[in-house]
């Protein structure tokens, strides 16, 4: 268990690396609200939209891919916590969109998928 939450800690580590090259500001980081979590949550420069990021790192494709695991639970999950955070931060008139960023644990790829889903 520990070297699977070792695994995905490095697998965002390397997604907010990469996410802060491509112009992304960081507004948290491990957001947890109503038993859930946005793994990161960004500010996109560029387009000027709040960006709720959820990595998936793997170590291999055995079990499908990290976008595959983003299931219809998960991203409700991930829905209701943004809500608790746009209404705690007055973000009412926002720009908004659900990003997976999947992380190869093994040689370090990215593979950045915007707005992987939608509300």
């Amino acid at each position: 268990m520990f070297d699977k939450i070792k695994i995905g800690s490095n697998g965002e580590k390397i997604a907010l690396r990469y996410l802060k090259k491509q112009g992304y500001k960081l507004l948290e980081k491990n957001y947890r609200k109503l038993r859930c979590e946005i793994d990161l949550i960004m500010y996109d420069k560029n387009t000027n939209y709040l960006v709720f990021v959820e990595v998936k790192t793997r170590s291999g494709d055995t079990y499908g891919s990290g976008a595959e695991a983003v299931t219809n639970l998960k991203q409700e999950n991930i829905i209701k916590a943004t809500t608790v955070y746009l209404r705690e931060n007055n973000y009412f008139n926002e720009k908004i969109r659900f990003d997976v960023v999947e992380v190869n644990a093994e040689n370090k790829n990215v593979k950045h998928i915007i707005s992987a889903f939608t509300l």
